[in-house]
């Protein structure tokens, strides 16, 4: 490892390398660490072709089952601008779990607006909840949001329900962008208790075709979708993908291999996930400069313009 007080060059194949365990997932975990404690590796953004990053998997607010780095909005947003984020789409860990979703959407766009310059809100809507269409008109309407999210699994619903169906017709209608949440966390990390399996996805081919005009993404998908099955669904609709879970080294230049470019966008998952867990995959990857800002930034902002133009 080189460095200074403005430059951190190690990446993680050569940390993984260097300590002996490239075929440990502990290595990345220790690597992260290391750069979350170490701000001084951001320094390097610009060197890895990263001029900005667009994060589409973010959260506000505390996860119920642990205290995690940056749960704070306060730190979560000092974390951010360190990165060199420019745009945090910003979800609430409330709306896993609380019933009222319009409070839950109401105290996230407050939040988001004392750092307005920074955090775009993604409301959540729960289609099986009784007036869940009045929620879709307040975030659409009295919020202005173009981004909402979707908890199937937390929420007790499959995505071939009526319901599903009806919100995303209302979401082509009105341009707005679904994110569906494939998983929350890891069935090794969860609550006895509280075991949540992933989404089955199955139903999302049919509707594809049934709302050929609706625009998906699919967040945390990887541990459960192969670059293979995602294809098949950007092929048959408009469907991205973000790159948090997506493990092993080399992991982005295999999945853009098989997926188009321009379908992925930069997550990091934070607070619940490191974000230099996620930098440190753009970073070390072998892409082109263009490929690399292309999914830090470039394909999130044309994603919403598609949206907004239909």
């Amino acid at each position: 490892m080189t460095g200074s007080e403005n430059t951190w060059t190690l990446d993680r194949r050569a940390f993984l390398i260097s300590t002996g365990i490239m075929g440990l997932a502990q290595g990345g975990i220790a690597l992260a660490n290391m750069c979350q404690e170490q701000e001084t590796c951001v320094g390097g953004l610009e060197a890895g072709g990263i001029q900005s990053i667009v994060d589409t998997n973010v959260y506000l607010f505390r996860w119920p089952f642990r205290r995690v780095s940056d749960d704070s909005t306060e730190k979560l947003v000092a974390r951010l601008r360190r990165y060199g984020v420019v745009e945090a789409w910003a979800g609430s860990l409330e709306g896993v779990f609380h019933a009222d979703m319009r409070g839950v959407n109401q105290r996230l766009v407050e939040e988001c607006a004392r750092w307005s310059d920074l955090l775009r809100p993604c409301g959540t809507i729960h289609p099986g909840l009784p007036d869940w269409e009045e929620d879709f008109r307040h975030c659409v309407d009295d919020c202005g949001m173009k981004v909402l999210r979707l908890f199937p699994n937390y929420h007790g619903y499959s995505l071939d329900s009526p319901e599903v169906e009806a919100l995303l017709l209302m979401a082509a209608k009105r341009g707005v962008l679904i994110q569906i949440v494939v998983e929350m966390e890891d069935s090794r990390t969860q609550p006895y208790l509280f075991r949540v399996p992933p989404v089955d996805l199955a139903p999302l081919e049919r509707l594809l075709k049934r709302i050929p005009d609706v625009t998906i993404m699919l967040l945390n998908a990887h541990r459960t979708c192969s670059p293979t099955q995602l294809r098949r669904w950007m092929e048959s609709g408009r469907v991205f993908v973000d790159l948090n879970m997506l493990e092993g080294v080399g992991g982005i230049e295999r999945l853009v291999e098989t997926v188009p470019v321009e379908r992925v966008c930069f997550g990091s998952f934070i607070p619940l996930f490191y974000f230099a867990a996620a930098w440190l995959k753009m970073r070390e990857s072998r892409l082109a400069p263009e490929v690399q800002q292309a999914i830090a930034t470039d394909n999130a902002r044309h994603l919403l313009e598609g949206v907004l133009t239909g």
